[in-house]
């Protein structure tokens, strides 16, 4: 077996500074390795990441599985097409309120708005460096250069054009309907953010009628 030519015999974090102070000095060589060029003529491979969502430090796994998919692009580059693989942080959501109201221990009620609007976006932002920061680290691949952010008023324009699109055409409705709604912090939440549990309780028959009292 021959012997490695390289010097170092374990990772160093100096190397790894080193690294990223190169891609971070030359910007635009960064931008014209890994940006998207839909006018190069090469075949077009969109990959379309879900947005990482950032309510405090990125999780481990969560970094992992988007080195995954940098694997994957890298690789499509490698076989001479032109990758668009986007960076973008998805800012909305009840999840930074409740960061909020733990770190200052406040509730939101209790807040002008426009100051707890204020700490939101202190705080979503600082969140929002830190995981550019660990993107950056790992050696992502993405265009850092046109980051998307759903807070953004760019972004809000699109996204609303879009819901008034799809509605002029039928494909959004506005309907009344049940929902489950958080007493305590006096909202609607998602499904994915209620925690069941199995118990011996009371069960409670509510019983719905329409406007011409028939029941449902």
């Amino acid at each position: 077996m021959p012997a490695p030519t390289l010097p170092e015999k374990r990772w160093s974090i100096d190397l790894e500074k080193k690294i990223q102070e190169a891609h971070s000095e030359d910007e635009q060589e960064y931008t014209q390795r890994y940006g998207f060029n839909p006018d190069s003529g090469k075949e077009i491979f969109v990959i379309d990441t879900p947005p990482p969502y950032p309510s405090g430090t990125w999780h481990i796994g969560a970094v992992a599985q988007y080195s995954m998919i940098d694997v994957i692009a890298r690789s499509q580059r490698l076989l001479g097409k032109e990758v668009y693989f986007p960076w973008g942080v998805d800012r909305n959501g009840i999840n930074i309120e409740f960061v909020v109201e733990r770190n200052t221990k406040r509730k939101m009620k209790t807040y002008d708005r426009d100051e707890f609007l204020s700490l939101c976006r202190e705080t979503i932002e600082e969140f929002t460096q830190a995981m550019r920061d660990t993107a950056k680290r790992v050696g992502l691949s993405c265009d850092f250069s046109k980051e998307y952010l759903t807070d953004s008023p760019e972004y809000r324009q699109v996204t609303q054009a879009i819901f008034v699109e799809l509605f002029k055409k039928g494909e959004i409705i506005e309907d009344l309907r049940p929902n489950i709604y958080d007493p305590v912090e006096g909202t609607t939440i998602a499904d994915a953010e209620v925690e069941r549990t199995s118990r011996r309780t009371k069960l409670i028959d509510i019983k719905w009628y329409t406007d011409e009292g028939v029941e449902v």
